[in-house]
């Protein structure tokens, strides 16, 4: 972050951006605002490949190109593409899924929100808990799997373009499966990053995104 603050601040800023988005466009549709924010967490991965790409240009000691990193799919280009579209597929999935637990909950109440509370009035309701455990307890099942095979995927395809995103996938779920420990720290060291910058309403990710971007470019590495 230090050696590239310009690059650092416009990928952290954007996240921000899209946190403060995010909670003025839902404030009245808790439920809707779970599913996007689940959803961005699942493909940030892909979305931090240019952090990826400028932690690359630092180890090699090159100069760090925003206006490039920005860029860095096209090295691999079909692959990133096929990568994005997994994980489009499975957030379509589970953005069909969010619907179904509040009706098992019975969501007529999750739309019901006091205004001058707005999303507490929502979470302190008991429709509200009731829906927040189905949906952390089958989100997270769904986030371990989108993790295990993102977690060195784009690092993977970053770093050479003879990789396909098949293969780059199932080499990230192999390492996974054989570094568990590590893998479950690492997962909930992300997880609570992205809980505080979204608790102080987007402000802390202009510091989070990229820190966990160039973390994970080095845990890769």
């Amino acid at each position: 972050m230090a050696n590239a603050p310009v690059a650092s601040l416009f990928y952290g800023a954007a996240t921000t951006l899209f946190v403060l988005l995010t909670l003025a466009a839902f404030r009245d549709s808790p439920f809707l605002m779970f599913t996007v924010a689940t959803s961005f967490v699942m493909i940030a991965p892909f979305l931090a490949t240019g952090l990826y790409a400028i932690a690359q240009n630092v180890e090699k000691h090159e100069y760090p190109d925003l206006n490039r990193s920005l860029l860095a799919w096209r090295s691999n280009t079909t692959n990133f593409a096929l990568y994005a579209l997994a994980l489009g597929i499975i957030i379509a999935i589970w953005s069909r899924i969010t619907p179904l637990i509040a009706a098992v909950v019975k969501s007529q109440s999750l739309v019901i929100v006091n205004p001058e509370m707005g999303t507490m009035g929502f979470l302190l309701s008991e429709a509200g808990i009731q829906f927040l455990i189905a949906f952390s307890l089958i989100g997270a099942v769904l986030g371990a799997f989108v993790f295990a095979i993102s977690v060195v995927t784009i690092p993977l395809l970053l770093q050479d373009d003879k990789v396909d995103a098949l293969n780059a996938m199932i080499v990230s779920f192999q390492v996974t499966m054989e570094n568990k420990g590590t893998m479950a720290l690492w997962a909930l060291t992300i997880g609570i990053l992205f809980s505080l910058g979204v608790v102080t309403g987007g402000l802390l990710m202009i510091v989070v995104m990229p820190l966990l971007g160039y973390a994970s470019w080095h845990a890769y590495k």
